[in-house]
């Protein structure tokens, strides 16, 4: 078995007629700036997309405003495209603290298309946005926000290369949503293309009995990520623990515009190899009581242990216990996840890091 190190820091539906409800914070994203003076404060300022604006069928928009005074600092409405536009920006944007010092380096941000921006950020405001991915063929509504992970991880038969993924949600009007996970490494040059991401909806009888096959997994690292197709809504923005991928889902037809549920709706929770999507428990899905606009929260519960949980403000359900963790040991293999082992949470200005995870 092919032997890897793995180590990740982790910054942390409508109708069948439908798209999916809304799972973004609805305030601007808080960042922080250097000042404009080479001995100046940081500046504190705030990122609005078409949704902040109040313009959510116009064409792509980002302003970055003074947090305190609410001027206008920098905006992005000439994109490098044909055009020069994009469709509406409806994501709440991911901003990215390269090197954790507190202080904003970029951007991520994806149009209701599927078009996933870099935009590197300087002491005056936005650089020239750099066009990652294009996932327009998948004809999908990509409104969901980005998640960002940093790893290490193996590239082909290569050394351990610093990674940045990203966890997008894509919405199809009636077939459900599927999660892409995506890897970016700065020096690409390629636009990544949905082709270029392995298809993970199914597992093969021999994978579900003995795990993915060195073939396959090698496939993987070559590529650039991989991708779900559900014929669920995602209910709940997805979180990494521990290497592992957790989300929720509900059937279509029972998810309301207001993330509220039907009665008597069925939910699953999904965990998924954070590198190559495969089985970390028995199973990669499984049934749970339903807990309307649940959150997926990793906590201690009065015993001490680990547990995770859906929260809504006023009741939370245990959804599961006796977690695991992936390891270094190879592609498949995982350990028990206890509360001395997982990582203490520590705040960066407005960034949140999640030390020594896998």
């Amino acid at each position: 078995m092919l032997k890897r190190w793995f180590i990740c820091i982790i910054f942390s539906v409508v109708s069948v007629f439908g798209y999916s409800c809304d799972l973004n914070e609805p305030a601007a994203v808080a960042a922080t700036l250097p000042s404009l003076l080479d001995d100046g404060p940081p500046r504190k300022i705030s990122l609005s997309n078409n949704v902040q604006l109040d313009i959510p069928d116009a064409e792509g928009v980002l302003k970055m405003h003074s947090a305190d005074s609410l001027v206008l600092l920098d905006q992005l409405t000439n994109w490098p495209t044909e055009t020069g536009q994009i469709s509406s920006i409806k994501a709440q944007p991911l901003v990215l603290d390269q090197n954790y010092d507190g202080i904003a380096d970029a951007v991520y941000t994806i149009d209701t298309s599927g078009r996933l921006w870099f935009i590197p950020l300087t002491r005056s405001g936005f650089a020239g946005p750099e066009l990652v991915a294009d996932f327009s063929s998948l004809a999908a509504e990509f409104r969901q926000p980005l998640q960002l992970v940093h790893t290490l991880a193996p590239v082909g038969a290569g050394p351990l290369q610093r990674q940045t993924i990203l966890l997008i949600i894509a919405s199809m009007t009636a077939g459900g949503d599927s999660l892409l996970v995506v890897k970016y490494l700065p020096q690409q040059r390629a636009v990544i293309q949905l082709s270029d991401l392995t298809d993970r909806t199914y597992l093969s009888d021999a994978e579900a009995g003995s795990g993915i096959a060195e073939q396959l997994w090698q496939q993987i690292q070559r590529g650039a990520g991989w991708y779900v197709h559900m014929n669920k809504r995602i209910t709940a923005v997805p979180q990494v623990y521990a290497g592992v991928v957790y989300l929720s889902s509900a059937q279509v037809a029972a998810v309301r515009p207001d993330c509220s549920l039907a009665e008597n709706t069925e939910l699953q929770i999904h965990a998924l190899h954070l590198h190559h999507a495969g089985a970390v428990y028995a199973r990669r899905h499984w049934q749970v009581a339903a807990l309307e606009r649940g959150q997926l929260v990793l906590q201690k519960n009065l015993q001490g242990e680990l547990e995770l949980s859906l929260h809504n403000g006023q009741q939370q359900h245990r959804v599961q216990a006796d977690l695991l963790a992936i390891t270094a040991d190879c592609a498949n293999c995982v350990t028990a996840l206890t509360a001395e082992q997982f990582p203490r949470i520590s705040r960066l200005a407005t960034f949140q890091t999640e030390q020594g995870g896998h």
